[in-house]
């Protein structure tokens, strides 16, 4: 699975290049943009997803963008999200005040607060996006929104200088490097967070299993139809035993293999109700998502719909 995306605007007809931006950016937060010269304008992005984690690396010519409080209320993905400045500058108006961030500054922001950027010169810079539930000082972060914070020496420069490489080297990475790269991601933003002395401790061990289980999720969600995943595949992704593994779901309700099973489950309820698929047969649709045993998978799909699945197929023919 490839993890990282490069768009250029130079090999484009100038009247195609800024819609075409617009595009290949779609995956930032929302927002209405506007260039101030769109007969000059060029643009450059390079992009690496790492799950929920996203770090883009763009360079713009001069634009405007706006994010209404009537686009939020269309649409909020509740992502947080930080914005390095490279070089050049960008003026920041958010609902607490306005900001001019600086070569070597950044800024946090939120997908849930109204804002608007406005760079009169070519600017070059870096976003960190990804849901405020994944970043344990989240509400550090909050603290800061509307704020320029220094970001040349100590924790700042390390985590800019890891970001620049992370991006640089994007085609390097595979897919079982991606859990990885997002823990080093998400922990480089939080140690820099404390280090604003905005908290006196660390995130509580149980904040910390919390995000720890919200990697595990998006892992899993992307590897559901994968018969070879396993507690020791997930484990040793995540740099944890199999053992430690078990004790974070000992209070969840449903063991990790239960969780497992019953992804696969509505992945299969799904598409034996979907008419588009009439034609493959049960076991083909159980062993696509991963079940490897069919009179196993009629067990458990019967245990935990109250019905066969050719029963439940023919329910909703």
């Amino acid at each position: 699975m490839k993890i990282h995306a490069e768009f250029r605007t130079e090999f484009l007809p100038q009247t195609e290049r800024f819609a075409a931006w617009q595009e290949v950016t779609n995956g930032l937060i929302p927002a209405v943009t506007r260039p101030e010269h769109p007969d000059e304008f060029q643009a450059s992005v390079r992009m690496v997803a790492l799950g929920d984690v996203q770090v883009t690396s763009l360079a713009f010519s001069p634009l405007e963008s706006y994010r209404s409080p009537k686009l939020i209320r269309r649409h909020d993905p509740g992502q947080l999200a930080v914005w390095i400045s490279l070089s050049g500058g960008a003026e920041f108006d958010l609902t607490s005040g306005s900001c001019l961030v600086h070569e070597g500054e950044m800024l946090f922001y939120s997908s849930s607060q109204p804002f608007r950027v406005l760079n009169r010169n070519p600017v070059q810079g870096l976003v960190v996006q990804l849901p405020a539930d994944l970043l344990p000082a989240s509400k550090a972060a909050a603290s800061l929104f509307g704020t320029s914070v220094p970001g040349r020496a100590g924790l700042g420069a390390l985590l800019t200088r890891y970001l620049v490489d992370l991006v640089r080297h994007a085609e390097h990475y595979r897919t079982p490097d991606v859990p990885r790269l997002s823990t080093v991601t998400v922990d480089l933003l939080t140690a820099f967070l404390h280090g604003q002395h905005l908290t006196d401790s660390r995130p509580a061990p149980e904040t910390r299993q919390r995000v720890l289980r919200l990697r595990i999720h998006d892992f899993v969600r992307r590897r559901i139809d994968d018969p070879e995943l396993s507690p020791q595949v997930i484990a040793a992704a995540h740099g944890i035993s199999v053992r430690a593994l078990y004790r974070l779901y000992e209070n969840e309700g449903l063991s990790l293999a239960g969780w497992i099973r019953h992804r696969r489950l509505e992945h299969c309820r799904h598409d034996l109700a979907d008419p588009r698929q009439a034609h493959r047969t049960i076991q083909s649709v159980a062993f696509r998502r991963g079940f490897t045993d069919a009179a196993h998978f009629s067990r458990v799909f019967r245990s935990a719909y109250g019905m066969s699945p050719k029963d439940y197929r023919k329910l909703h023919a």
